[in-house]
């Protein structure tokens, strides 16, 4: 297998991976936290676990073997499962299962820095774009639907899998990986540069976990359960092409386009929930708001921090970026609820404060170099020549 292909599967798996075990340890804490303990606030702080030992990896992950540590850490895991379904103690079991969050945030620090070594950040949007339009919709099928009917052992059973499977996955990986440096020095490494790109994405991870999930709730509480189903599905379809469509903007014409047009129609889809209680404005408004989420969280989980990183930031960059991801999650555990806010107030507000992040958006400079626009239509076009050629003499 060419090393083009193994970068690619392996990433799928990666992507798979990152999203699937979040929902499996969430399952887990779900099964061995007894009625009488706050179940949201252990939530909460599963992600805040999480979170921190992202930031505490990006700090000496540079100075230990990736490759091994990644194996150790499954491993660990693997057995970590075995004494989750052997043991009857509930704090033991609370205590493993923190356990596995700690090094699953870990673990995925490191994918995320291989992930960073074997990709050029010209195609890297349109890489990411295919991984995520292949894997969300695996993802949202094993989270709502598979995990939903899944017991204790067996998803407990199921963590251990997504284990071996990235395994596999590494073993097919080209073997110097994750020894490898990277050479290229990106264009925006400054802390203003910085700053102006994470504002949006922790504004947005805040938005999406307190005002939008308050939203989310009315409108299942307004329609019938089979027809927020069918708002599900134009929500998971927009998400897997959102990531899609997305991944080639920002490769095509920059990172800045790419994110303004996700943070536009997130606001654009928030105004309609809020303005029109209208059934089919549900349906277009919740397909909007699955291509904005598809093309925001692909490019910042994936590929901005990979731009602004450079050989001596790239663990602290990532980390940073999906600790945010994490801890917002938690906090919007923790707030107080909304409902008895108007679900006006909330979709509105909603609107306001994700359309206001288009300015920082703005004055940030594009993260790719001047003439990236250039060099990806030229080898776009080299591609299909090539391709064109090969069918020709196939033919001939």
């Amino acid at each position: 297998m060419s090393a083009a292909k193994s970068v690619f599967l392996v990433g799928v798996v990666l992507f798979f991976f990152f999203l699937t075990f979040t929902s499996v340890l969430t399952s887990l804490l779900d099964h061995v936290v007894s009625p009488t303990d706050n179940l949201q606030f252990m939530r909460a702080l599963q992600y805040f676990t999480i979170a921190f030992t992202l930031i505490v990896g990006g700090r000496f992950i540079s100075k230990i073997n990736k490759t091994s540590a990644i194996f150790v850490s499954f491993v660990a895991i693997s057995i970590e499962g075995i004494l989750l379904i052997t043991t009857a103690s509930e704090i033991l079991r609370q205590a493993i299962v923190f356990t596995m969050s700690a090094q699953f945030s870990f673990v995925l620090l490191a994918l995320f820095i291989w992930f960073w070594s074997t990709t050029e950040p010209e195609e890297r949007g349109r890489l990411t774009g295919v991984v995520g339009f292949i894997t969300l919709p695996f993802y949202f099928l094993v989270a709502n639907v598979l995990l939903e009917n899944l017991d204790f052992v067996w998803t407990t059973l199921l963590a251990v899998l997504l284990t071996v499977g990235v395994l596999f996955a590494l073993l097919m990986a080209p073997k110097k990986t994750l020894a490898r440096e990277k050479s290229s020095i990106p264009n925006c490494y400054e802390r203003r540069t910085v700053i102006l790109y994470s504002i949006p994405w922790i504004l947005f991870s805040l938005v999406n976990a307190t005002l939008a999930f308050n939203v989310s709730l009315n409108i299942s509480a307004q329609v019938t359960p089979s027809f927020y189903l069918l708002l599900l599905a134009f929500q998971v379809a927009g998400v897997a092409f959102g990531a899609l469509v997305g991944g080639v903007v920002a490769d095509v014409f920059g990172r800045r386009p790419s994110l303004m047009l996700s943070l536009t129609l997130y606001g654009i889809s928030s105004a309609l929930l809020g303005l029109t209680q209208n059934n089919a404005i549900f349906v277009v408004a919740y397909a909007a708001n699955g291509l904005s989420w598809g093309i925001l969280s692909m490019l910042y989980v994936f590929v901005v921090w990979g731009d602004l990183a450079t050989e001596k930031t790239v663990e602290k960059m990532y980390s940073i970026g999906i600790a945010v991801y994490y801890s917002a999650l938690g906090v919007g555990l923790l707030t107080p609820p909304l409902s008895q806010t108007p679900f006006i107030v909330t979709s509105l507000a909603s609107c306001l404060l994700i359309f206001l992040l288009n300015i920082p958006v703005i004055l940030a400079p594009e993260l790719l170099s001047s003439d990236f626009s250039e060099r990806t239509r030229l080898k776009l076009h080299i591609n299909a020549v090539k391709k064109i050629s090969g069918k020709s003499k196939n033919q001939g």
